[in-house]
């Protein structure tokens, strides 16, 4: 038994440290990646806790806005003029595009009518990572007809 210990022809085979170190290899980058997830995940995160208010300050502006709203009542979000912003929404997106990219949503939708326009810049793609608010506003569909509705702002980085 010494005999075997102690023998000093033993011979080492230089691929027996192989799959060792492939292990190795593997589980460092199954940690990098990991890793890298999760710094993603809260860069995300973050970037929602820090802009949400920018989000919700914008669409109480844009609930405003006199390009949104009629001349009679400025707290009444116009369909009409909806459609004709959604046919050239640079000057909309110059004005309050300055830090953000941002899409534009007005809904409503009750029992007997739908009704959904969104604005966006058709020159820039929308992120799927971003922070949206929603406010409820009052949608003026024709002369007749003003519906509650919701006003959505999605923010994301440019």
């Amino acid at each position: 038994m010494s005999s075997f210990i102690s023998d000093n022809r033993a011979v080492v085979e230089p691929h027996a440290d192989m799959p060792a170190m492939a292990l190795a290899v593997v589980g460092f980058i199954v940690f990098i990646a990991v890793m890298s997830q999760a710094y993603g995940a809260f860069q995300n995160k973050a970037f929602i806790a820090e802009n949400y208010q920018d989000a919700a300050n914008l669409a109480e502006k844009l609930s405003r806005d006199a390009s949104l709203t009629g001349s009679l009542r400025p707290d009444v979000i116009d369909a009409a003029k909806l459609e004709e912003l959604g046919n050239d929404p640079q000057e909309l997106m110059k004005k309050y595009g300055a830090h953000y990219n941002f899409v534009l949503k007005v809904e409503v939708d009750t029992v007997s009518r739908k009704y959904t326009k969104i604005i966006k810049d058709p020159d820039i793609s929308e992120s799927k990572y971003g922070v949206s608010s929603s406010i409820p506003v009052t949608v003026r569909l024709n002369e007749a007809q003003e519906l509650p509705g919701m006003l959505t702002v999605k923010i994301w980085r440019k």
